[in-house]
């Protein structure tokens, strides 16, 4: 018999259910904000965040022009990735540029990047690099490809043993930001690099904060705020305008990873913040059959998809489940 998520606390008593009323999604699952807002009132917007750009902010930046671009990774309205190569050492790197300067993203990203240090989980900082102008270039370790990629070539789907590894190396990630208090709130397959080799690194933590910073950030969702990210990997939580910043948001993304690897689609695949809710209430079409899962193994997605986030497994305890240590049967 197929066992189900079935979580007794899915709607909490003292939850209201209410429609959130800033953000909605578009095709590929990424919140934008409502098509009445014009783009001058967007453009106005980011001006007032932007940070003016000064060699001070950097002292340790070196030139642009150090570095040869081979060719782009990958591009989206705000920026763009490339695979370069130093000019004198000849190592290869990826460097990501924003197409308006240095926006509060590009800052958080840097900032937390040279903050963490180094794990293997993480993908490396390397340093700073500038242009004549307002530009500025984060230049990290370079990996072949992201994890929607990497699945998007395996037609058949993961193998249970990569499925395990690269969960493993994942939550060894996401325990080293929480340990460190970063929480990363926007951990998706896109987010994670993966190399040949089949070595795993999270990678883009624009959206990232500090955990400390909890209680600053749900004063203001009590403002009417919503979350940014990607909303197929978004906490209920998150959703209800209840909480954010918490460590545990991340952990149901590593859920809904962890649930797209084995069954080779995305798990909620939600138009809008109302209908992503109704998506995640109803995962009782989710079992352990069509997942193709052990009982080990949907007991750990269960977890991690816990709605309640007191109640969601920690990255530790995700690490010391029985699942990582039972064997993979072919």
């Amino acid at each position: 018999m197929a066992t189900q998520i079935s979580n007794n606390d899915s709607n909490p008593k003292g939850i209201i259910i209410k429609k959130p009323n800033t953000c909605c999604s578009d095709s590929s699952g990424k919140k934008r904000k409502p098509e009445s807002q014009s783009a001058a009132t967007n453009d106005a917007a980011f001006k007032k965040r932007r940070v003016c750009y000064s060699k001070d902010a950097f002292p340790d930046c070196v030139s642009v022009d150090e570095y040869k671009i081979l060719g782009e990774i990958s591009s989206g309205s705000y920026g763009a990735v490339y695979k370069v190569e130093h000019k004198k050492t000849g190592e290869i790197m990826a460097m990501k540029k924003e197409f308006n300067g240095l926006c509060p993203a590009t800052r958080a990203e840097i900032d937390t990047l040279k903050s963490l240090g180094s794990h293997p989980s993480v993908v490396q900082f390397k340093e700073v690099a500038v242009d004549e102008g307002d530009g500025v270039y984060v230049v990290m370790e370079y990996m072949e490809t992201d994890l929607k990629k990497y699945m998007s070539l395996k037609r058949d789907g993961l193998e249970m043993s990569e499925v395990k590894s690269l969960m493993k190396q994942l939550i060894e990630g996401v325990k080293f930001l929480h340990q460190n208090k970063v929480v990363h709130r926007d951990l998706k397959p896109e987010n994670v690099l993966v190399s040949k080799g089949g070595q795993l690194k999270i990678c883009d933590f624009g959206l990232s904060v500090r955990a400390e910073e909890e209680k600053e950030e749900e004063e203001e969702e009590k403002e009417g705020e919503c979350m940014g990210g990607t909303l197929w990997y978004c906490a209920p939580e998150s959703l209800l305008g209840v909480r954010r910043g918490s460590c545990a948001v991340d952990m149901w993304a590593v859920g809904c990873i962890f649930g797209e690897m084995v069954l080779n689609e995305v798990l909620f695949q939600g138009e809008e913040e109302v209908d992503q809710l109704d998506e995640i209430f109803e995962s009782s079409s989710i079992s352990s059959a069509n997942l193709m899962l052990s009982g080990d193994g949907f007991d750990l997605l269960k977890g991690l998809l816990c709605y309640v986030p007191a109640k969601r497994m920690t990255a530790e305890m995700a690490l010391n489940h029985a699942w990582f240590k039972e064997e993979v049967t072919s």
